[in-house]
């Protein structure tokens, strides 16, 4: 629980807690079902914060706190080591790959193999290609899981299903991943280059991939694109 940077946290039963903002001492019952998470409000009240299932706890893990809102047209990453944003400028004059997926099996083995192709590809930050991760995670925790993983960039955690079907991806999984390629004029130039990545990294070409690349770019080159590619946020 030590997420939760509060000032004071407390731990009752369920029982005790959901009628009441009392209830603020701990109580050591062998039969709990339920915690509800307690922290001092207002004149020391005792607020109760969330009843969790201790079930699901030990099943997944225990709660975490919500991470902060991430600026308007921005991306997350973790490739430093710690979650950062990072503004809609990183993508001018790249030629910009979108992965289309959520976290589970197949996407996650197309992730971990393409990340080789794209170190190959992308040696330097400045170099004209960028991937955004653009999911359709269920939970926060899964997508934070995956994207942990991943040496680019992401849209942050949110219903994607708007940008799905600006792209024509559908909403089913065994459609994904997808990987839409464009130039940095923001034209279409592939719908989907998951059979030429894979293709790569079977052949152990990773490199091959860049010819792809080299075929999107483009001298005419557009700014501010977070809109143009995603939507509003």
């Amino acid at each position: 629980w030590g997420d939760f940077a509060f000032p004071r946290q407390h731990v009752a039963s369920a029982s005790e807690c959901r009628g009441t903002a009392s209830c603020c001492e701990h109580r050591a019952h062998s039969d709990f079902s339920h915690i509800a998470l307690m922290t001092a409000g207002p004149a020391g009240a005792a607020v109760a914060l969330e009843v969790v299932d201790v079930a699901l706890v030990a099943a997944f893990g225990p709660v975490v706190a919500a991470a902060p809102e991430a600026p308007p047209r921005s991306f997350v990453t973790f490739r430093g080591g710690k979650q950062e944003y990072v503004s809609e400028d990183v993508l001018t004059g790249k030629v910009v790959a979108l992965f289309f997926g959520a976290n589970g099996p197949f996407c996650c083995g197309f992730a971990r193999n393409f990340a080789k192709v794209y170190r190959v590809v992308k040696r330097e930050e400045s170099d004209p290609f960028e991937v955004v991760y653009v999911g359709a995670d269920k939970s926060r925790r899964e997508f934070n899981r995956f994207v942990k993983t991943m040496p680019w960039l992401a849209l942050p955690f949110r219903d994607n299903t708007a940008v799905f079907e600006r792209y024509g991806v559908p909403m089913e999984v065994g459609y994904w991943p997808r990987m839409v390629i464009i130039n940095p004029n923001d034209r279409i130039i592939f719908e989907d280059a998951v059979p030429v990545a894979k293709q790569c990294f079977q052949e152990k070409k990773p490199e091959a991939f860049g010819s792809l690349l080299a075929s999107a770019w483009s001298d005419s080159i557009s700014f501010g694109r977070f809109q143009a590619l995603f939507g509003p946020w």
